[in-house]
């Protein structure tokens, strides 16, 4: 394979509203050549952003039952396969971890299309609770995941990466198991970016790397807004304030899904107790949370993960894949919007999301009889993405491994 001459062929399994192919896109020597997801509104944002004209399946990965069946989906051999099976059975985030999530088998399917297809490399990014989630009979997922790739030929390593290190602007780690066909461990991409408690850690090497984005660097120059405010498609009104905001902006002069949630006068004046600096506790009786469906009653449940203040000069937390209600912004008394999130996920804001902004529970759905409605909305798209930016890092990696192989290859024919 000559890369210079051609690029890398992509395939993007569980691509979702396209992040982890956007980075191999944004590392140049890659392109995506066939994306397949299952849901409506993710579809939509892949299509709506599909400049390079690859090819784009709507269909659940489940239907591809036959060998015969994927080598008619994909429009030509891939190089590379990337993608990142659901994983909520084994997230920290989530209430519980049920072994028998039947999401937990899906990397079978994804393990499936790479056994047909045989590429050089593939990468499944997951949530580190696949290494230490077990399966009904208590064996470990990660080493029946690594002893599936391992009995179709592939030499897998595990890499530990956290986005902050690769000019993201948010904690947020996560696990990818990268597999060679070539016999070789393909180890971890060097860091960029270090976070204020690796400085002492890293005994001078910090000086080589940049300082991890905050959350002021990243979205401190876009439109303020008040509750309810904002459009889908509006302009900006200054100019970039970093260098993170000017890459974000690119050459587009547009700003897209900057829309701010409707909140209660209540909850805006909970949100600027919370911007004066007070906890839940501390807030005043009658701005506190009450029970739905409770007649008035303060609730007691805990609101760990909601109700964060996104202060100006920290990495921002994990973006969550619902997490509309848990982010407060850092200076404004309302939730982050869509583009906000965006931002934080390090996705260029000519990147246009599709679907409702938000969504009810799948749950309220079904009570509803409109189980026919579940789609992603744009918070759960932007939560459940691989950061492009992160990916653009795995890419970079990927494409240097296969350069050092061209080049052992033709010293060895000398």
């Amino acid at each position: 394979m000559n890369q210079r001459k051609r690029k890398i062929k992509v395939l993007d399994l569980f691509a979702g509203a396209g992040g982890f192919g956007l980075g191999f896109s944004l590392a140049n020597n890659f392109k995506v050549v066939c994306s397949l997801e299952v849901d409506k509104w993710a579809v939509e944002t892949l299509q709506t952003n599909n400049h390079e004209k690859q090819k784009i399946i709507q269909d659940d990965i489940r239907n591809f039952k036959t060998d015969e069946q994927i080598l008619a989906a994909c429009p030509s051999k891939p190089d590379v396969i990337i993608g990142g099976p659901p994983c909520q059975g084994f997230s920290y985030a989530g209430p519980t971890k049920d072994p028998k999530d039947p999401r937990n088998s899906l990397f079978q399917n994804f393990a499936h299309w790479v056994d047909v297809l045989q590429p050089k490399v593939f990468i499944m990014e997951n949530v580190r609770g696949l290494l230490t989630g077990k399966n009904e009979k208590g064996e470990k997922v990660i080493q029946i995941v690594t002893s599936t790739f391992e009995s179709i030929g592939y030499t897998v390593r595990i890499w530990e990466l956290n986005a902050a290190n690769y000019g993201v602007p948010q904690n947020r780690e996560r696990i990818f198991i990268v597999g060679s066909k070539l016999g070789i461990e393909i180890s971890e991409p060097p860091i960029t970016h270090y976070l204020p408690a690796e400085r002492k850690m890293l005994n001078g090497k910090a000086k080589t790397l940049k300082q991890a984005i905050n959350v002021q660097k990243a979205i401190g120059d876009l439109p303020k807004l008040k509750a309810g405010e904002g459009d889908e498609v509006t302009e900006f009104k200054t100019k970039p304030k970093s260098e993170f905001q000017k890459l974000s902006r690119g050459t587009t002069k547009k700003l897209f899904n900057h829309v701010a949630m409707v909140h209660t006068k209540r909850v805006t004046e909970r949100y600027e107790h919370i911007l004066n600096g007070l906890t839940l506790e501390e807030i005043p009786e009658e701005f506190k949370v009450r029970r739905r469906n409770g007649n008035g009653e303060i609730s007691d449940s805990e609101y760990s993960s909601n109700y964060r203040h996104l202060k100006p000069e920290m990495i921002s937390y994990t973006i969550p894949a619902s997490f509309y209600s848990n982010f407060v912004h850092p200076k404004q008394p309302r939730n982050i919007t869509s583009r906000e999130a965006a931002r934080l996920q390090s996705f260029p804001d000519s990147y246009i999301f599709k679907g409702k902004r938000t969504q009810i529970s799948s749950k309220l759905l079904k009570q509803l009889g409109k189980e026919d409605e579940n789609f992603l909305s744009q918070y759960n798209q932007i939560g459940n993405a691989v950061p492009p930016l992160l990916a653009k890092a795995v890419a970079s990696r990927i494409f240097s491994f296969l350069e050092e192989m061209v080049k052992k290859r033709k010293k060895s024919k000398k």
